[in-house]
Order: C-alpha cells, then sequence, then structure tokens
C-alpha cells in the first residue's frame, strides 16, 4: 500500500500522466481497492474512466459498479463502463435492477447519448432480458451506427425474436459481416437452421467474407441439417483465407464431419489442429467416433485426452458412455458413470443415464435398467434418444408400468 500511496502522491503533485498506467496496475489488486474508492474524489476522470474499464474488463464487475455508484461527476464514458460491467453480471435480476438506475442517473445528468454509449446502454438492456428499452433506446437515437444496428440484431437474435431480428436487417443500410454474423448466428441459436444456410448464402453470392464468427455459426447448421457438400466447400474457404487455423473453426468442422458420418475427415482436420485443440475439440471427436460405431477409437482418444492434462467435463462423458454402448462395455460404463461424480465432481444428468440404460438394455439386463429408470422421471429418459431395440423398449416399458 506504501508504493501505491508514493505513485499516487508522485502523479499528484507532477499532474503527468507517464504514472497512470504504473498506479492502475497497482490499484487493480483486491487489497488495493478500498484505496481506490477512496481516491475519487482526487482522481483524474481520465484515469478513473481506465480504472473503470480495467475493473471491467477483468471481470471485476461488482467493483466497476461500486467504483462508478462513487464517482461525484462521471462523464459518458464512465456510463459506459458501467453499461458494460451491468451486461456482464451473472445475474439478469441484477442487472435490470442496478442498470435501470445507472440509466437513470444519465437521464438526469446533462450529459447526450452518443452512438458509442447507446450501443453499450442496449447491449446492456438486451443481456438482461428488457428488449423492449433496448429498442427504446435504438428508435430515440438519430445517428444509428453500423455497430448500433448490430447490437440490436443480436439483441433481437440473443432473446429469440428472429423475425424482428431478420425485419431490423433487412432495413439495416450498409450491412456488413458483424450484422449478417449476428442473423446467422440467431438463426442457428433459435433452431432456424434452414434460414441460417440461406441467409449465409446469401452474404456469399453478396461476396460479404465470412469470417471465423460466421463459419463457426454456420457450421452447426450444416451439421444438424446433414449439408456436407456445403460444409466441405466452407472447410475450402478456410483454407484459402487463412482461418483453418482458428479453433473455433475447426472445431466447428470436427462435429460436421462427424454428424456427417465423414468421419475420416473429422479426425484429419482433429489432428490438424495440433496444439490449438481444446476440450470442445477433443469433446466432438470422441462425440462423433462413439456416435458412428468406432468405440475403440472414442475410448482411446479419451484416454488421451487424459495423458495430455485435460479434464473431462459432462459433454466428455456423454460420448464415453455412447461409446461403451457400441462396444457392449457394461461394467467399465458402469466405472465410468461412478468416475464421474468421484473423481471429477460432475453429476450425471439424463443423458449419462440414459446412455446407462441403454447400454444395459442391450445387454439383456432389464432389471438393472428398470432400477436406474427408478432414479429419473421415465419419460424424460426417454425423450433423450435412447435407442434400445423395440423388443427392449417394450419390455422395460412394462416394468416401469408395473
Amino acid at each position: 500500500m506504501n508504493k501505491i500511496k508514493e505513485i499516487h502522491a508522485h502523479t499528484l503533485r507532477s499532474g503527468r500522466n507517464r504514472h497512470h498506467s504504473k498506479l492502475l496496475q497497482l490499484l487493480l489488486q483486491l487489497p488495493a481497492i478500498p484505496y481506490a474508492h477512496s481516491l475519487l474524489l482526487t482522481t483524474p476522470i481520465a484515469l478513473a474512466n481506465k480504472l473503470l474499464r480495467a475493473f471491467s474488463l477483468r471481470g471485476h464487475c461488482r467493483h466497476c459498479l461500486s467504483f462508478f455508484s462513487r464517482m461525484p461527476r462521471p462523464d459518458l464514458r464512465s456510463f459506459t463502463f458501467a453499461f458494460s460491467a451491468c451486461a456482464a453480471s451473472s445475474s439478469p435480476s441484477r442487472c435490470r435492477l442496478i442498470g435501470r438506475a445507472v440509466h437513470a442517473r444519465l437521464l438526469v445528468s446533462s450529459l447526450q447519448l452518443d452512438a458509442f454509449a447507446a450501443t453499450s446502454l442496449i447491449d446492456m438492456y438486451s443481456k438482461c432480458g428488457l428488449l423492449g428499452f433496448a429498442r427504446r433506446v435504438f428508435d430515440e437515437m438519430t445517428d444509428k451506427d453500423a455497430p448500433m444496428w448490430n447490437s440490436m440484431i443480436a439483441a433481437y437474435s440473443r432473446n429469440g425474436d428472429v423475425l424482428q431480428a431478420r425485419e431490423l436487417f433487412e432495413r439495416m443500410p450498409d450491412k456488413n459481416v458483424i450484422s449478417w454474423t449476428s442473423l446467422i448466428s440467431g438463426y442457428c441459436r433459435n433452431g432456424r437452421h434452414e434460414a441460417a444456410i440461406e441467409a449465409f448464402s446469401r452474404m456469399w453470392e453478396g461476396e460479404v467474407m465470412p469470417n471465423e464468427v460466421t463459419l463457426g455459426s454456420v457450421l452447426p447448421a450444416c451439421a444438424r441439417l446433414g449439408a456436407l457438400g456445403l460444409g466441405q466447400r466452407i472447410e475450402d474457404y478456410a483454407r484459402g483465407n487463412g482461418l483453418i487455423g482458428s479453433t473455433r473453426v475447426a472445431n466447428a468442422l470436427v462435429e460436421m464431419y462427424g454428424k456427417c458420418g465423414s468421419i475420416d475427415q473429422a479426425r484429419r482436420v482433429f489432428e490438424e489442429t495440433g496444439d490449438g485443440r481444446d476440450l470442445c475439440s477433443w469433446n466432438s471427436m470422441i462425440m462423433g467416433m462413439a456416435v458412428h460405431g468406432s468405440w475403440r477409437e472414442a475410448l482411446e482418444l479419451f484416454h488421451d485426452m487424459r495423458a495430455r492434462g485435460f479434464e473431462p467435463d459432462d459433454i466428455t462423458f456423454v460420448g464415453v458412455l455412447m461409446a461403451c454402448t457400441h462396444g457392449g462395455l457394461v461394467d467399465e460404463g458402469l466405472r465410468f458413470l461412478k468416475s464421474m461424480v468421484k473423481d471429477f465432481s460432475i453429476a450425471p444428468k439424463l443423458e449419462h443415464y440414459g446412455c446407462m440404460v441403454d447400454l444395459l438394455g442391450r445387454a439383456g439386463l432389464l432389471k438393472e435398467a428398470y432400477s436406474l429408470i427408478k432414479v429419473c422421471q421415465w419419460s424424460r429418459i426417454w425423450s433423450y434418444g435412447v435407442r434400445c431395440s423395440e423388443g427392449v423398449a417394450s419390455t422395460v416399458r412394462s416394468n416401469w408400468q408395473k
């Protein structure tokens, strides 16, 4: 703390900004945050805003908003950072409460919204589910720039109103790659996969160059629809434009090829990713192999993943249990189910129980399958696609009803 006070005193005496970055780094240390709050009356607004921005970027949303609430005369940039901190809140109710209070403080000030601050405000309202407030801010701005249009389109997409997103998109005067990507990702997020591919095709025909986010958004639609040909064209485009090195694009390609049954192509992209692989990469490859019967390779890949230091998650174990089902590995499946809880503190979900019921049913262990079914509601397990034979299904159902 003495070092912080020394640098702060020197900054005040010199009136120069060259020590601001050092002071900023020290003030961001958690023990120094109360002292940072005490400096508000003497801290130049430029430094205060840098501190707000740093708090927001580092995920210290509570400190950012607490610091902002004590600022005697925040400027427009201060409000922008406060809006961003509200938007990053993990609690929608907290976001709504504090966000509206921050907006109210802006309204009673003499400050006028500019495009940058309005975009942050729209984003904040959309992330806490207040689309009406977001749209009101958008409509009241006479000078709308592309980021503001994109933020409003993304707001509708994020909240499931793809019709409004499309209507606003069509009205947008100068569409860019972010606009198209917001629309495409919104369609995919809301299960409108055909519409996503249609929008992507329009974008491509209009000679708007997709970026890695666009490709990562449309490839899941290709996977869901089995559009292997388009997926291959997208891979060619990614290679030709230096996007194949993106982990996001590579993962989407692995998932797409896996769901389309092209396991060899999925494995090729997976291997090319090399050190860029993350947990999603491993999960997609394990799942693809498991679904299409390559259960040995799927389990080998799981052990390889563990040897490389990756911790599995619940999605990993769905793929592993599917592999056990295809291999008829009852004992291994039960061990994996127990290991989820014991070794990784992962609570089994309906998908995991569904896989185990399928595994036990295929092995003819109907009593064990019935016992496991009693853990959960039967209809919910069946809705997760347990693919036992019809004979097994009928037998287990009859046991359930007794």
